[in-house]
Order: structure tokens, then C-alpha cells, then sequence
């Protein structure tokens, strides 16, 4: 994966690029939320373990900012994660 440090690459780079940088992005975001709470099922130390939950509560807005961010650039992604949710939802309630 190339990584974009540059100001002109990122002005260069279609909304698709984008859209993939930004699920890499999710995957990261989930990868250190994953992380943080094994570290706090490990730990009995009260202020290791608000810290971290403080952190983990932050990655968790992040990830929803992100997939706002992958909504906007790839609108089809929104319509089907919209439909995947709808279709758990009336099976969770049936």
C-alpha cells in the first residue's frame, strides 16, 4: 500500500482511493479497539483500565467518523450497510 505524505498526492487521488484509505482506516481503528480491551481484561489496575476504556470510547467515534467519511465518498456503501442493518434488525425481531 503507497503511502500518501504528500499535500499532492491526497488533491490528486479520486474519491475511490479515498474510499479505500478509509476502510484501511476502519480496520485500524477496530484493530486498536480490539487491542486496547484485551489490555484492560488483562489488567486489574482501576487507572490502567479507565484510561484505556476513555481511549477505546474515543476509537469507537472515530470509527464513526470514518465510516461518515466512507458514506460521503461512497454513497453505495452507505445504502448497503443500511440495508445489512435493516435486515438484522427485523431479524433480531422476529
Amino acid at each position: 500500500m503507497k503511502i500518501y505524505s504528500q499535500n499532492s498526492d491526497l488533491q490528486n487521488m479520486t474519491n475511490y482511493q479515498l474510499a479505500e484509505n478509509t476502510r484501511a482506516d476502519i480496520i485500524g481503528e477496530l484493530d486498536a479497539i480490539i487491542q486496547y480491551e484485551r489490555h484492560i481484561s488483562q489488567s486489574n489496575n482501576q487507572i490502567v483500565n479507565r484510561t484505556l476504556t476513555d481511549i477505546v470510547n474515543e476509537e469507537k467515534l472515530h470509527v464513526g467518523q470514518l465510516f461518515g467519511l466512507l458514506f460521503y465518498l461512497d454513497p453505495t456503501s452507505q445504502t448497503q450497510f443500511e440495508k445489512g442493518l435493516n435486515e438484522f434488525l427485523k431479524d433480531k425481531t422476529e
